[in-house]
């Protein structure tokens, strides 16, 4: 039998910090504890695995060796599965409880996260919510790498592995400055507008996704300016700049800056968007995950 020592679940979690923060001393004070227990620990998991986990450099802190990044990998996995079980284990209410990790295309994040958080708060106050905002595709490598339960979003730009329920149906409409000439009309011809300044939302996959829409009826849009912030875009149609299309509507008619827009119905309309959840369709959900994900498709129903 071997006399090298087994590795502790403690000495990973300061491993994982290490190789995280870049530093000895910013892992200790991330995990409340003294570099030298940082430093003990990561030594001590590279006698156990006879690997070198981390090259140090006076003054530059710390980079993770290939072996490093494998076992930052796989440590998370049983760190995430150790606090599955210490969950599980002795729960007796049968009451759900825990972190649930959604992430949430940032266009659809102010319309659909402050309720939701509402509502797990109410139905499930031992769950804990972890939102992450951004662009389809880095939410969804999170979701297939395991870094998050599940991710609301529209279904375009959605890679395989995926496994999807419908939430809701978005139509695009049209965004004018309140003194356009077309502010005014019941519904807006896509065809009248196409010389006109487009400014565009481009936040993946939304300007891709717009300009193909576009191009599929016929059209080739003057493109000004393209964006990631929808309330910059916002912004520059109120100032007049140009228009803007955008599946995701707000209650707010004016821009950040209290100008008013328009928005209007397109004539004849553009294909509707669906927004869904999705979740990795290998993934066995956790008891709270599913929980939340039930109240995410009960607030859209």
């Amino acid at each position: 039998m071997s006399n090298t020592p087994e590795p502790t679940l403690r000495q990973l979690e300061l491993f994982i910090a290490a190789a995280t923060e870049g530093s000895f001393a910013a892992a200790a004070e991330a995990m409340f504890v003294t570099p030298n227990a940082v430093a003990s620990a990561v030594t001590e998991l590279e006698t156990s695995f006879n690997a070198q986990l981390v090259i140090r450099r006076r003054a530059k802190g710390l980079t993770t060796t290939a072996a490093g990044q494998d076992l930052v990998t796989r440590a998370t996995a049983l760190l995430d599965q150790a606090e599955e079980l210490t969950l599980h284990i002795g729960n007796t209410s049968d009451i759900p409880r825990g972190s649930v990790s959604v992430g949430c295309y940032s266009t659809l994040a102010a319309t659909i996260i402050p309720e939701l958080w509402a509502q797990v708060a109410q139905q499930l106050p031992e769950v804990q919510l972890d939102i992450q905002e951004g662009p389809i595709e880095m939410l969804a490598q999170q979701v297939l790498d395991g870094h998050l339960d599940m991710m609301i979003s529209y279904r375009v730009g959605l890679p395989m592995g995926l496994v999807s329920d419908e939430l809701f149906q978005t139509v695009p409409q049209v965004a004018l400055p309140e003194h356009h000439a077309m502010a005014t009309q019941p519904q807006v011809s896509l065809e009248e507008l196409e010389s006109e300044p487009l400014i565009l939302l481009d936040l993946p996959p939304a300007g891709d996704n717009t300009l193909r829409l576009l191009h599929e009826r016929g059209l080739r849009p003057y493109v000004i300016h393209r964006s990631t912030s929808y309330e910059t875009v916002r912004s520059m149609v109120a100032r007049g700049f140009g228009y803007s299309l955008f599946f995701q509507q707000t209650r707010s008619k004016v821009s950040y800056e209290g100008l008013p827009l328009m928005h209007r119905p397109i004539d004849p309309p553009l294909q509707a968007e669906p927004v869904v959840l999705s979740w990795q369709i290998d993934a066995q959900p956790t008891r709270r995950a599913n929980a939340v994900g039930e109240i995410i498709m009960s607030m859209t129903q």
